[in-house]
């Protein structure tokens, strides 16, 4: 009866963040946000705008006159002052209701989000702050509803304004302006733009946090249940010695569950490939059988290229999506005996027990082919970076996985997708002889690695 009653709150709970839970900005004539109309005049053009209130919307008119290479006008909605704006990052959708009418038979419109950072930005520059925008047509849309993650930085800021890649891709923390804009190529004439309403909508808890959260109830729920379970059945025991039995099924039950919970723990959950205590566990169960068939043996390091970027530009499902079709396409390629697991982020370790260098580096070669020769989402070219070494019988294993790392950052070096080998180091080497020692992996001074290079 308690799972049953905690069951439907969670559904309730799940429901609630679905379907509520929500919040919103407005933008509109009856926002008190203030709404003002710049055109290309500013700029020497002779397009000539302006804003007014026509009911519960506003109505920008424009009139497109040549006399300026790129004439625009837009209409700005101001929510800040540089170098104070508002933070949107926590809205995932925009909607915006309204239309546009001119001479174009194909209208367009651009949505512009201006986002202020002090690292390139600056308060008497007002075309400092970063332009990400959204085009679209009001005909086929008028009433558009579009992810935030769908806005791209305008190619023609880019081109105006170098910062680090590490500001390249699209910001919403400090939003100082919205501006609905007519088209890149519009053309001359008189256009209306009308509208009705912009909102920005977001969950106050995100679905994947709020998942999180239940997951974490139950978990807690469920140990403390069985934490309970357990102290009541010795309590028994210490009662009646004939419940001797019945503690000996619940501690079985425990073992099962323990050895589950092992399993899952020694798996990456994204690929399915070991992680990194899956991996000491392997080497441990190899060490326990001796170096005669293990040895030598040949390790590569794998690192996918610009993995960064592609979570920036196409975000972390489509990163996710990468990451899981390249660890399926090593798992395909190597055979029963070889050890795989997932390093971390975008990297992974191969482990090729009784293999030379050689035939590990041509293993290599043929798997960073089968990934650059292959279709990904979004018109991707994925490609991966591949660090071959060796270590032999007597070897500190560690360094041989080092020395593969140091292959790999140098295949980067060297322009990527490539496969370089490191022979350098000691000359032999053995196997952890305990699982202490190969739970040294987790603290050697490369697994903490910085982004994508």
């Amino acid at each position: 009866m308690v799972f049953l009653a905690l069951f439907l709150v969670t559904v309730a709970a799940l429901a609630w963040n679905r379907f509520g839970m929500n919040h919103h900005l407005d933008l509109g004539a009856n926002s008190g946000i203030a709404a003002r109309a710049i055109d290309d005049s500013s700029s020497g053009g002779k397009t000539v705008s302006s804003v007014r209130r026509d009911g519960r919307a506003l109505v920008m008119d424009c009139d497109i006159r040549p006399g300026y290479a790129w004439p625009y006008c837009n209409l700005v909605f101001e929510l800040g002052r540089p170098p104070q704006g508002v933070d949107l990052s926590a809205y995932d959708t925009i909607t915006v209701r309204g239309t546009s009418t001119g001479p174009e038979t194909d209208q367009q419109l651009r949505l512009f989000l201006l986002n202020y950072n002090p690292a390139y930005s600056n308060p008497s520059q007002p075309e400092s702050a970063k332009v990400q925008e959204l085009v679209y047509g009001p005909t086929a849309h008028p009433h558009l509803t579009a992810k935030l993650s769908q806005f791209t930085v305008s190619s023609w800021w880019s081109a105006a304004h170098s910062v680090g890649v590490e500001h390249a891709g699209t910001e919403f923390d400090n939003i100082v302006a919205v501006q609905v804009a007519t088209g890149g190529n519009v053309a001359p004439g008189k256009h209306v733009i009308t509208v009705d309403q912009i909102e920005f909508s977001g969950k106050l808890v995100s679905p994947a946090t709020f998942r999180l959260w239940v997951i974490a109830a139950w978990l807690l729920g469920g140990l403390g249940y069985l934490a309970a379970y357990a102290y009541n059945a010795k309590k028994a025991l210490e009662a009646n010695r004939y419940g001797k039995a019945a503690l000996e099924r619940l501690n079985a039950e425990l073992r099962d569950e323990t050895a589950h919970l092992k399993n899952v723990a020694r798996r990456d959950p994204l690929t399915g490939a070991l992680n990194r205590y899956g991996l000491r566990d392997e080497l441990s169960k190899a060490a326990e059988h001796g170096d005669v068939k293990f040895f030598p043996l040949s390790i590569v390091f794998i690192d996918i290229d610009h993995f960064k970027h592609i979570n920036d530009q196409h975000g972390h499902v489509v990163g996710d999506q990468v990451i899981k079709e390249i660890s399926d396409v090593i798992s395909n390629a190597i055979q029963r005996d070889d050890i795989f697991a997932r390093w971390g982020g975008e990297e992974f370790l191969l482990i090729f027990p009784g293999t030379e260098p050689g035939d590990a580096r041509a293993i290599a070669e043929r798997l960073r082919r089968a990934i650059a020769g292959r279709p990904w989402p979004n018109g991707l070219r994925v490609t991966g970076s591949f660090g071959v070494s060796k270590a032999a019988a007597g070897d500190d294993l560690v360094d041989g996985i080092k020395r593969a790392d140091e292959a790999m950052y140098l295949a980067k070096s060297n322009g990527r997708d490539r496969v370089e080998l490191n022979m350098g180091g000691p000359q032999y080497a053995s196997l952890p002889s305990e699982v202490g020692e190969v739970s040294d992996f987790e603290s050697s001074e490369f697994v903490s690695r910085p982004g994508d290079l």
